[in-house]
């Protein structure tokens, strides 16, 4: 998987300080997180800094791993909506997980 440049519809001052070795790790993270159970996109940036130090992965932005929780389900199909929940600001968002794929 790779995320080779910042979205189109980021800001400028985003895109500037977009790093793609550091957006690489922490998307390969986010997708090994998927792998420890459905969740949230919320719920992932949480585990992943719950794990970032024992895993050295990239100090960022909360909202940096959120971001990479997007890509990692356009790049990798396995990861499907497979229910919803409550944010913690009250709002219904999906919840995630790895799904077998139809072949």
């Amino acid at each position: 998987m790779s995320v080779a440049h910042a979205r189109a519809n980021d800001p400028s001052e985003s895109a500037a300080a977009y790093n793609p070795e550091q957006a690489h790790i922490i998307l390969e993270a986010v997708s090994w997180l998927y792998t420890l159970g459905p969740s949230s996109d919320e719920q992932i940036a949480d585990l992943y800094f719950h794990h970032y130090v024992g895993f050295h992965w990239p100090i960022c932005d909360w909202e940096s791993v959120r971001k990479r929780c997007s890509d990692a389900r356009r790049l990798d199909k396995r990861i499907q909506k497979v229910g919803t929940t409550k944010s913690s600001h009250g709002k219904t968002v999906g919840v995630y997980g790895y799904q077998e794929l139809a072949a």
